[in-house]
């Protein structure tokens, strides 16, 4: 057999992994082997809960990070009856349907690895309550500034959430970003958590309006931090943590503790080599995000609409 071509067992399946001597991160020398050993012997004990119930996105780069990488929301055509694909509605409105991984175990998440996905990006929602938010995000993207202004927004809206009874957690984007993130109860509607979101978003911008910006359009952002909110939508994805990202370094989105936030860290430093030895000594900092929902309360626009009677809550 050659060489590019192995039969191992996950789980108790036997799965043939084909082409695992391609180098996917040229400059680095990275293989699709060393992907699947990643994802399956390093990390999967951290990165499955966080996809557990989850509708789930992928990005394929069979051909590696110089070539193009495919967006797929939907589950990848031709897949085997065992993988965990679901029917989910396109929309909360609409009589359309899709089918979309929901979740994933070791077996599975090595089967896609070896289709050439990389990251992996779950809905907020989880399967079981597709049209209910189960967390809320804030994704800090920075266009040329440095990453200790990024660091700096990160904290202000940890501070702005605590004034609103919420904790907080963090972890990088993988790229030049963070991610903030609210664990919640699983009961509110997309349109009342985007809302609340963007209401915090611009208690951060009155409060530093030289460093944030609510616009989304890149040309306009040079030199300030968008606070997008609408990763908060029904439907919309975010790179999940533990999950690499097609860049050059193989960096990880990575969890981090809110004391290093306040020190001179960089996205770079978390990345496919010392991703497993950094897990060995901080353990999950994300395990008690999973257990602790917090109600989402009033603010802003949210209220309003709570006083002049209007219902978030499908009927």
């Amino acid at each position: 057999m050659s060489e590019s071509i192995k039969v191992m067992e996950f789980g108790g399946r036997r799965l043939t992994l084909t082409s695992v001597d391609k180098v996917l991160w040229p400059d680095d020398g990275f293989t699709k082997l060393d992907v699947i050993q990643y994802y399956s012997e390093e990390i999967a004990e951290y990165l499955l809960p966080a996809l557990a119930d989850r509708p789930l996105a992928t990005v394929r780069m069979a051909d590696g990070i110089a070539a193009e990488s495919v967006y797929q929301k939907q589950a990848p055509p031709g897949l085997p009856a065992w993988m965990p694909v679901r029917r989910i509605r396109t929309d909360a409105a609409s009589a359309g349907y899709m089918q979309a991984l929901v979740g994933l175990d070791n077996p599975t998440l090595v089967y896609l690895v070896n289709l050439g996905c990389v990251s992996f990006h779950p809905w907020s929602s989880t399967f079981s309550a597709v049209d209910r938010a189960c967390e809320l995000r804030f994704d800090l993207d920075a266009v040329e500034l440095p990453f200790r202004d990024v660091r700096g927004a990160a904290l202000l809206l940890r501070e702005l959430l605590a004034a609103h009874g919420l904790r907080s957690w963090v972890k990088t984007s993988g790229g030049n970003g963070l991610h903030v993130l609210v664990p919640l109860e699983g009961k509110d509607p997309f349109d009342r958590v985007i809302a609340f979101g963007s209401a915090v978003a611009r208690e951060a911008l009155a409060r530093e309006s030289h460093l944030f910006t609510l616009d989304m359009r890149r040309n306009r952002r040079r030199g300030r931090i968008l606070v997008d909110v609408h990763r908060n939508s029904r439907g919309a994805t975010l790179v999940s943590p533990y999950s690499l990202r097609e860049r050059p370094g193989a960096p990880v989105s990575m969890p981090l503790a809110w004391p290093e936030v306040e020190r001179n860290i960089y996205p770079e430093d978390f990345h496919i080599r010392n991703a497993a030895e950094r897990l060995r000594a901080t353990g999950d900092l994300l395990a008690d995000f999973r257990l602790s929902p917090q109600k989402l309360p009033l603010v802003g626009d949210s209220r309003r609409q709570h006083q002049n009677g209007e219902k978030w809550h499908e009927t």
